[in-house]
This record gives C-alpha cells, sequence and structure tokens, in this order.
C-alpha cells in the first residue's frame, strides 16, 4: 500500500509521457497536429480529470486518519474550600486517559481507508480514459469532416475543369452538336450545390474543433491542427486477449474490487470493536497540608499522590456489532454479483463494438472499390463527353457516385477508428 501511495506522484507524468495505446496513434508530420499531443494537454488541463485527482488525494488523507488514535481524555477537580482528607486536605485533582482498541483494530481500519483510496483512485483512471475516449472520438470525427471537405474541393475542381470542357466544346466549330450554353450552367448549379456543402461542412467542422478546445479547457477559437487526411489505424483484435485484459485493466471492475476488499477489512474491524477496549491513564492528585492532628498522618501531611488508572469498557449490546458485521458481508455479496453484472456489460460492449469495426472494415473496402470503378467510369464518361458520344448528365451522375463513395469511405474511416478506440477503453488506456 504504501509503495503503491508513493508511487502515485509520477501518475501524471506517466500519462503525459506515455499513453497507452499505440496502436491508435496516427502517424503525423508533427508534435503538435497528432492526437496523443492533445490527448496530453487534455489530461493535463481537463477540470474533470483534475476534480477526480484532487478527490482522490483527499481520500489519501482519510487513512492516517482512519489510524490514529482517540484523543486522551483529560479531567480536573478544583475544590475551592478544600476538604479535609486523611494525610492532608484535597485542592484539586486531575487526570488523564488515553483508550485502546483492541489489537489489529487501527491496522484493518487503515487497511479499509486505503481500499476506498483506491477505490477513488481507479475511479481517477476511469476519468482520464472517458476523457481519452471522448477527445480521441472527437478527433475523429473533426479528421472526417476535413476529409469530406477536401472531397467536395476536388468535386469543385473537377467541375471547374469540366466547365472548361464544356465551353470549348460550345465555342468550337462543331459546336453544333452539343446542347450549347445549357450544359455550362448545368455545371454552375453543380458547382454551386458543391460550394453550399463545403461551407456546411466548414461550419460544422468549426463547430466540432470548439467542442474539442473545451474538452482541453482551452478557448473555443484555438487553433486545432488535424492533418490534411484520415487514415484507417492499425488495430490488432484478438477476443481472447482483449478479454483478459478488461478483466485484469478496466478500472469500472477494479473499483467495484477494491470496494469487496474495503467491505472486508471494515467486517474484520468491527469484528475488533466489538471486544472491549482498555484504557489507561493517570490520576493526581494536588493535597495541602491540614492543622488537624487526627488527618496530619505524619510524613504524609500535605504529600501530592499519583495514581495509575485503568478502565476497560463493557460491549455488552452485542446485536449491533452482528449487525454491522453482517452488514458488511452482504455488501461483499452484492459488489460480487454487481462485478459479474459489470463484467457481463462489458463484454456486450466488446462485442457490438467488435460487430461495428468489421461492418466499418467491410465498408471501406467496398468504398475504395467503388471509389476506384468509379474514377475510371468518369474518366471514360468525360471523353464521350468530349467525343461527343455522350451526354453531360452521365458524367454529374458519376461524379455526383464518386463523390459520395468518397464522402463514405471517410465516414467508414472514422468509424472504424472510432470502434478501435472504444475496444482500446474497455481495457483502459493507463494499464499500469
Amino acid at each position: 500500500m504504501e509503495n503503491k501511495i508513493k508511487n502515485i506522484g509520477c501518475l501524471i507524468m506517466l500519462v503525459l509521457t506515455t499513453i497507452a495505446f499505440p496502436t491508435l496513434l496516427l502517424a503525423q508530420s508533427t508534435a503538435t497536429d497528432s492526437l496523443d499531443y492533445y490527448i496530453a494537454v487534455a489530461v493535463q488541463n481537463n477540470p474533470g480529470t483534475k476534480a477526480q485527482k484532487s478527490a482522490y488525494e483527499a481520500y489519501l488523507e482519510k487513512i492516517p486518519q482512519a489510524g490514529a488514535f482517540n484523543d486522551p481524555e483529560f479531567s480536573g477537580e478544583l475544590y475551592p474550600k478544600p476538604m479535609d482528607i486523611i494525610g492532608g486536605r484535597s485542592i484539586a485533582n486531575f487526570s488523564v486517559m488515553q483508550r485502546f482498541p483492541w489489537f489489529g483494530a487501527r491496522k484493518l481500519a487503515r487497511m479499509e481507508a486505503g481500499y476506498e483510496s483506491e477505490m477513488q483512485f481507479q475511479q481517477y483512471k476511469s476519468a482520464i480514459d472517458n476523457l481519452i475516449l471522448q477527445v480521441s472520438l472527437q478527433w475523429y470525427e473533426m479528421q472526417k469532416l476535413n476529409e469530406q471537405i477536401n472531397n467536395n474541393l476536388e468535386q469543385k475542381k473537377s467541375l471547374k475543369n469540366l466547365e472548361e470542357l464544356a465551353l470549348r466544346k460550345y465555342s468550337s466549330p462543331s459546336g453544333s452538336a452539343s446542347p450549347g450554353m445549357s450544359d455550362v450552367l448545368r455545371i454552375r448549379l453543380e458547382q454551386a450545390e458543391v460550394d453550399n456543402n463545403i461551407e456546411s461542412l466548414k461550419a460544422l467542422l468549426r463547430s466540432e474543433k470548439a467542442k474539442f478546445n473545451m474538452l482541453l479547457n482551452r478557448d473555443v477559437n484555438e487553433t486545432v491542427n488535424i492533418g490534411n487526411a484520415i487514415f484507417k489505424t492499425t488495430f490488432l483484435f484478438q477476443i481472447e486477449d482483449i478479454l483478459k485484459s478488461i478483466d485484469a485493466n478496466n478500472p469500472d471492475l477494479l473499483m467495484i474490487e477494491k470496494e469487496i476488499m474495503a467491505y472486508k477489512a471494515k467486517a474484520e474491524k468491527d469484528k475488533k470493536m466489538s471486544y472491549p477496549m482498555l484504557g489507561i491513564g493517570v490520576q493526581y492528585m494536588l493535597i495541602g497540608k491540614t492543622n488537624e492532628e487526627m488527618f496530619k498522618m505524619g510524613s504524609m501531611n500535605g504529600r501530592d499522590m499519583v495514581m495509575p488508572m485503568v478502565s476497560v469498557s463493557l460491549p455488552l449490546f452485542r446485536k449491533k456489532y452482528h449487525a454491522q458485521q453482517n452488514e458488511s458481508v452482504l455488501w461483499q455479496q452484492s459488489n460480487k454479483e454487481k462485478r459479474e453484472n459489470t463484467f457481463n456489460n462489458l463484454k456486450s460492449d466488446l462485442y457490438g463494438f467488435k460487430n461495428q469495426l468489421d461492418d466499418a472494415e467491410r465498408s471501406i473496402a467496398l468504398y475504395e472499390k467503388q471509389t476506384e470503378l468509379a474514377l475510371t467510369t468518369y474518366n471514360l464518361t468525360v471523353q464521350e463527353f468530349v467525343t461527343g458520344k455522350g451526354a453531360l448528365t452521365n458524367v454529374i451522375q458519376v461524379q455526383r457516385q464518386l463523390l459520395d463513395y468518397q464522402l463514405k469511405k471517410a465516414e467508414a474511416i472514422a468509424g472504424y477508428n472510432s470502434m478501435a478506440v472504444s475496444i482500446e477503453k474497455l481495457t483502459s488506456f493507463n494499464t499500469y
């Protein structure tokens, strides 16, 4: 316990330098446009994780409190009119008493508080994991929008080239064979729609960047560098390994385990507290001299007295102590069932994420193939349009399909990355 507490001070630095999910980090050109950079900033700045860290540190302060002795009891009596007693006159009495719980009770109280602090530490880890997940999902959403803006910009460029081809065709000596200026206007209508799409996506991206900056506890207008393209992350999925990692590392499960151990220590402590409590003290009697011959007692006249004292509590009302112990046992059983239920829910989430991951992977492959075919088809339809063998409608239709496949591909990649990071979160990003 003590070694662990000493090592906790390294937590934040460890998080900032070695966020433990290397399979999900995108290869970027500079440090400031990478996901791991922004995660480090978020962990350092986010007020939610700071609050959890302070709560954990507050729980650590409970450990010395739980292991402390009760304050000693002091009492005093002062007699304004001293009483004659054998050997003098009683002026005042003072006593100090220290009570001690049954052997081992203080150690068990510290253990209980220690496990409670470890519960709070797991909650802190869970808060970091949730923050990393939120930052990652927001990052992939921004990359998706940025990719879709680039797709629309490519579409706009293609339409511009197509417009130039249509103008040449319209102004050529053989232009009588074409529909004429209507083709140019039709292309410009498409350009206007693409321009509107670009502006809508840019507005949405600005909104998502503002949300992203709030996760990092920064100004909403702070610059966010998300790179130029979105890439499918490398994620190696082995169901058995992931289940073992969830069972061993998931902070929600570990939190419940620490709670079980805390209640176990509490039950043992309550049993110790049901035994007698020993008190050891001393009494000091301040005695003045007396003039009464019958009370003088020779050399004892006026001599102060010191008397050791011992007290023992009598825990006669056993019902409350038995109830305390039974309560802790029932809470242990409750948390064991809770852990099993939580693990089942996590497994259910895992299989759900895995299904969505596989769907996204199939979609990526499909859209890549469709994009390749659509691009080839587009080039052919453009040639047919230029030579007068095909209509502009065919070109625009294929061009729309090409853009649609590109947009869906970006969405599928973002979905794949999101599912991968969601699975990684189940095993906890912080595996230390």
